[in-house]
């Protein structure tokens, strides 16, 4: 649906509008880069510079559904001269921050948590960042009450690449037969599960995992986990939770292996991290963790985001059990 003027226009660059650096190094105006798959389109590192991009230009904002507060919705963006239209998801943030079906933290943590086992082909989790507007300019987009975090000027949501080909009809996406005869189906999903299981996904609608319409690489995808780790359940359950397979690839279980306490805290302690200057969020390097038992930190004029100690001592738990039942011979490798 096209979107009335003053769209397209382009958010403002440096200043006010912020961004979270995921990635240390990387620089703008790439060309894009060879895809992995129908579902990927570009490699991870393009995808989320283009995320991260001081200048996002908003082609279209989908307006279908009504306009409130807390409505994700689907959006395009425009980028350089030569460069191609990218879908994304923009999800609002609700102050303080953080909430039930709500927790940009719990997104952010899920997809760093898939790095440190699965290669970047194997993903499960669409690349992502935590972004802020101030105030007026994110109301030219939509609907917004107020600040996310009290004392500044800013609204925070999240963005994240829009995967393309999927089933999205209400189909059970764990096909159990297609598990045992489909080797590609059987990899990714257990990979995904095995994803969902170490978050605690408490969140069992279908639509939080979706598998790929591309029947030679059957790619499965968890695209909404901010009902996990210390959330509530939802009222649609909590399968995902469960390990639903019984047998998951080699190679994840030798990277959960190598994995260490220092491994989790440095990776899901901080996942986010801003300054304020002039009322307004600007995102920052991430530093040293504020408060360990907190999950969103406030100190001076400093705001970060992360797993709290006891969070991350729960993922370290489910990691230490699966390869238990791994060794015990309860869940076979393959």
């Amino acid at each position: 649906m096209p979107v009335p003027s003053p769209l397209p226009r382009r958010l403002a660059g440096p200043g006010p509008v912020c961004l979270l650096a995921l990635a240390a190094g990387l620089h703008l105006g790439l060309t894009p880069v060879a895809g992995q798959d129908t579902n990927i389109l570009y490699s991870v590192d393009y995808i989320t510079e283009r995320l991260q991009a001081p200048d996002l230009t908003i082609l279209d904002i989908d307006r279908s559904r009504p306009l409130e507060e807390d409505r994700s919705r689907r959006v395009l963006l425009g980028g350089a001269e030569g460069e191609p239209e990218m879908e994304v998801h923009w999800k609002p943030v609700r102050a303080p921050g953080e909430g039930f079906n709500n927790e940009p933290r719990y997104e952010l943590a899920a997809y760093r948590l898939q790095a440190l086992f699965l290669a970047e082909e194997d993903y499960v989790v669409p690349p992502q960042v935590l972004r802020a507007l101030p105030l007026e300019e994110y109301r030219e987009y939509a609907p917004a009450g107020g600040p996310t975090i009290p004392g500044t000027r800013s609204v925070l949501f999240l963005l994240s690449y829009w995967i393309q080909n999927l089933a999205v009809d209400t189909v059970d996406p764990f096909d159990e037969v297609l598990f045992d005869f489909d080797e590609t189906y059987a990899f990714h999903f257990a990979n995904t599960n095995v994803l969902t299981h170490l978050i605690d996904h408490k969140d069992g609608n279908h639509g939080n995992v979706l598998v790929s319409m591309d029947s030679s690489n059957r790619r499965v995808f968890a695209v909404d986990n901010d009902v996990a780790f210390r959330s509530r359940v939802s009222d649609q359950g909590d399968r995902w939770r469960r390990l639903l397979v019984d047998r998951i690839p080699a190679r994840s279980v030798e990277r959960l292996r190598d994995l260490t306490r220092a491994d989790l805290e440095r990776e899901l302690g901080v996942v986010a991290e801003f300054r304020v200057v002039d009322g307004h969020l600007v995102a920052t390097e991430l530093g040293p963790n504020l408060r360990e038992n907190r999950g969103v930190r406030i100190e001076d004029d400093r705001v970060q985001f992360g797993l709290t100690e006891r969070e991350i001592r729960d993922v370290a738990d489910r990691i230490e059990r699966l390869l238990r039942d791994v060794d015990r011979g309860r869940i076979q490798t393959f």
